[in-house]
């Protein structure tokens, strides 16, 4: 789902759907967010919506080894969220290897401290692809927005 596609009333539904959640990582990573390599990392409450604060940084170097990944990660415990919809940029699609990474640092941060992943997505000029989480087990399989 495009983020012109997303349900008026998108900002009160769960995101561990996996259309919705690729529609929404499409409208809040946009187009100089994913030249500029940027993570989003937006919590969500405890019925899995999103709250109106994600957090974007820029010029993430995704090819850090596994222990930077880490390091990097270890923010999320300190977000009172007990759920989190998390997503990688860049110009172009990254290389199944990075993400899978990305995707295990995240899942064993967020294990070790008692949170949810309801979406784990990779976003590109050419789209965005739910990759992980809940979100890429319900709804539509490989979900897509783009």
């Amino acid at each position: 789902m495009r983020f012109e596609e997303l349900p008026e009333n998108w900002n009160t539904m769960p995101l561990d759907d996996g259309p919705l959640a690729a529609g929404v990582i499409d409208l809040v990573v946009g187009y100089r967010d994913r030249l500029r390599n940027s993570l989003l990392i937006l919590p969500c409450d405890e019925y899995d919506v999103g709250l109106p604060a994600p957090l974007l940084a820029a010029d993430a170097d995704w090819s850090e080894p596994a222990c930077d990944r880490q390091e990097s990660m270890r923010i999320l415990p300190e977000i009172p969220a007990p759920g989190f919809v998390i997503a990688l940029s860049a110009r172009h699609r990254l290389p199944d290897p990075l993400i899978r990474g990305w995707l295990r640092s995240v899942e064993d941060t967020l294990d070790a401290s008692g949170q949810s992943l309801l979406a784990f997505g990779v976003a590109s000029l050419g789209g965005v692809e739910i990759v992980g989480g809940r979100a890429a087990h319900n709804g539509s399989l490989g979900a897509k927005a783009g």
